[in-house]
């Protein structure tokens, strides 16, 4: 069998984008990775590494016969990433995304791309706090989730072709609508990140005496906030983008926090542990 896509252009070789790469060379499901970036000893580490056969740094620069762009970057630079290879771009290129924000990105750029270049929005749900090339792993997306999200004008031949290429890299494929996608992810995935990113700070600004605090974190600690190493720029267009699903998950969870607080100064131990209990059932409704 031949490979899905001629020659295929990643927009950003990191943990994702990279790890793509890597997969889709090894299922043979592209003749040719290129990568693309700002960040010259990045892209040279992925193409030492096979990630990439080879790679450019200027949007013009971007070769002929491209027939599939990933756009790995952070969530805010999508769309114009996507205009500024779009002059050179032939008719029947497939654009996809890798995007934790979907909503805005769908409806955007079904508005700046001409019908002859479709667009599928997909977001695979795996990954680690590591970024960069270093990090990229051909078997990432195995067995774990990857959400298309179509709208009413997403082409089908397109959305099946990249329901096919996630699927031959062994994730499992489902298909949702991009604003309930940001409703959910804003919930499972934003809240958790931006909470983590708080306690941290806490930690950090917290004075007891003259003690250093981070030298008495236990395993527990670490575990629990193991993400607030995750790139900060990513996180932080993830969160701009997707600020009105973020908010209301706050909002939520600010009222369950006072509630604890409340809880613990009047010395309600019995409801205290309820909660706990609650929160412990739940933990274990967890595939």
């Amino acid at each position: 069998m031949g490979s899905m896509f001629r020659r295929m252009v990643v927009a950003g070789v990191g943990l994702i984008g990279g790890s793509l790469a890597l997969a889709a060379k090894k299922q043979g499901l592209v003749g040719e990775a290129i990568g693309f970036g700002r960040g010259e000893e990045n892209l040279r580490m992925a193409r030492d590494r096979g990630i990439i056969d080879r790679y450019f740094s200027r949007p013009g620069e971007i070769p002929g016969g491209v027939d599939l762009l990933i756009l790995a970057a952070p969530v805010q630079a999508t769309v114009s990433l996507a205009a500024s290879f779009l002059p050179a771009l032939e008719a029947g290129c497939l654009i996809s995304d890798v995007g934790s924000v979907k909503a805005s990105i769908v409806r955007e750029m079904e508005k700046l791309l001409p019908p002859e270049i479709p667009f599928v929005g997909a977001h695979p749900i795996a990954g680690s706090e590591q970024w960069g090339a270093q990090a990229a792993v051909a078997d990432l997306f195995l067995g774990h989730r990857c959400i298309l999200t179509p709208s009413r004008d997403t082409d089908a031949d397109a959305l099946q072709k990249m329901d096919g290429f996630w699927r031959a890299m062994g994730a499992k494929v489902e298909r949702m609508d991009p604003r309930l996608h940001d409703k959910i992810l804003g919930v499972v995935s934003h809240l958790p990140h931006v909470l983590v990113y708080a306690l941290v700070n806490t930690l950090g600004r917290a004075k007891v005496d003259s003690v250093d605090l981070k030298s008495y974190c236990g395993g527990g600690f670490k575990d629990f906030t193991r993400i607030a190493s995750s790139r900060p720029e990513l996180w932080r267009d993830i969160c701009l983008v997707n600020r009105r699903a973020i908010g209301k998950s706050l909002s939520d969870y600010i009222k369950n926090l006072e509630r604890l607080r409340k809880l613990i100064r009047d010395g309600k131990g019995d409801l205290l542990e309820r909660e706990f209990a609650r929160a412990n059932e739940v933990r274990r409704q967890m595939p």
